[in-house]
């Protein structure tokens, strides 16, 4: 072996091993540069206003923008889980009253006992009140451990939002330099790169704006509609909402539909009505009307891939993953499309041959 190709041939092992070590470093902290990724683009708008404003002073306008930021997302968030946790804390103090408990699921069994529509479901084979207190009484207490785990979490949780903002606060000073020094190692030409760069700013967009912030337009009328209607719990409702919109056709009718048709069938006809009406007319047209204008032409994967994309990424890098799954995929395809351009004369002689 040449001189030149040990010198090579060892070189990119070094290189391996210390990007190995590296990653390894990183890996903690992923999921939040990630996240500070993605918020840098969709905060550009507001980072370049403020350069204006302080006449081209980068510290001042990425500190102001950061705390926006925090305002804007940090405080609804932690508003949000203090809703749940005293919707689970109420549910779980009326588990430990068995008594007020037992006389709520009696009045709710007898009632549909005597509605033909439900009186096929209440028998003590597949759905009584013994074994609907039951399965009361495990939800409570395993969201409890949830809330209790989170608790004990916190820590780490404030360490996470501290290295995203403190990322998001040197992404938006040097951001493009970072770009740049990337792309210039890149061994792809550089209009593929920025076609990487265009797939990832477009998803971030279409995700957050779209899925995200339509999502929880849904869950908040969603749960003020369950509040209106006496529904228990509406918060966790809401929440839950949030997360079934992802699903393309169904979205959050999968959680109120029943819950009015239900609300009918145990006599309590206008809540019913006033469920059912609310989601059609109103939260099914949120969908409708606010996507085309937030997302617009951002995104161009299919419905089915998105929610596919959503759902693993949930699976696989945890609550971040609902923004950063359809990421990934996003750049997949785009890595499909450059290679489909690069190689299509090849494909084309392979796939078709004379």
């Amino acid at each position: 072996m040449q001189a030149r190709s040990l010198n090579v041939a060892f070189f990119f092992l070094l290189l391996f091993g210390v990007g190995i070590t590296v990653f390894f470093i990183f890996q903690p902290f992923i999921t939040a540069i990630i996240a500070a990724a993605i918020l840098t683009t969709l905060l550009k708008r507001p980072y370049h206003y403020f350069e204006k404003v302080f006449h081209g002073h980068k510290i001042s306008s990425a500190l102001l923008t950061c705390l926006m930021a925090i305002f804007v997302v940090v405080t609804p968030l932690f508003i949000v889980v203090s809703l749940a946790i005293n919707e689970v804390n109420t549910l779980y103090s009326h588990v430990e009253n068995q008594g007020s408990l037992q006389s709520l699921l009696n009045n709710a069994f007898s009632r549909a006992e005597g509605t033909p529509g439900l009186r096929f479901l209440v028998n003590k084979e597949t759905f009584s009140e013994e074994k609907m207190l039951s399965d009361i009484s495990n939800f409570s207490s395993n969201a409890v451990g949830f809330l209790q785990t989170a608790y004990q979490s916190i820590t780490g949780f404030v360490l996470w939002i501290f290295i995203l903002f403190f990322t998001l606060f040197y992404f938006l000073i040097d951001g493009k330099k970072a770009l740049r020094y990337m792309m210039d190692l890149s061994p792809l030409k550089d209009e593929h790169d920025k076609l990487l760069v265009q797939k990832f700013v477009s998803m971030s967009r279409a995700t957050l704006k779209g899925n995200l912030v339509i999502g929880i337009i849904q869950g908040l009328l969603g749960g003020l509609a369950f509040a209106i209607a006496g529904v228990p719990s509406p918060a966790i409702w809401g929440i839950i909402m949030v997360f079934f919109s992802i699903i393309p056709m169904v979205g959050t009718g999968i959680i109120w539909l029943p819950a009015g048709l239900i609300l009918l069938l145990l006599g309590d006809v206008w809540q019913g009505v006033f469920v059912l009406a609310f989601g059609a007319l109103v939260i099914s047209s949120v969908d409708n009307i606010l996507r085309p204008k937030l997302v617009g032409k951002d995104t161009q994967m299919h419905p089915l891939m998105i929610f596919f994309a959503t759902i693993g990424g949930i699976y696989f890098f945890g609550l971040p993953g609902f923004i950063m799954g359809p990421i990934v995929v996003s750049l997949f395809v785009a890595l499909g499309e450059i290679y489909r351009i690069e190689f299509q004369a090849q494909l084309k002689e392979y796939n078709h041959p004379k």
